[in-house]
């Protein structure tokens, strides 16, 4: 995943209360400026990092809803 990139969702994910969440619903209006191709990229590197426990707080769910992986953010 790209600094920038990582940055931008760390920054999304401390705005964020704590409960269910899909990435999309958590970055907002900057989902809508990349391309498919970013966004799926996106998506996968985020699940891979949330795996690797590199979001402090953040669980992958290993559920989807409406086709997208359902996260939540827990206390730290």
């Amino acid at each position: 995943m790209r600094a920038d990139r990582e940055d931008m969702i760390r920054d999304a994910l401390a705005a964020l209360p704590e409960g269910e969440f899909h990435l999309p619903d958590a970055l907002g209006a900057a989902w809508d400026t990349l391309w498919i191709g970013e966004k799926v990229g996106l998506g996968n590197d985020f699940l891979k990092a949330v795996r690797a426990g590199r979001f402090a707080g953040i669980e992958d769910t290993g559920r989807k809803d409406h086709g997208l992986h359902l996260y939540v953010k827990r206390s730290t």
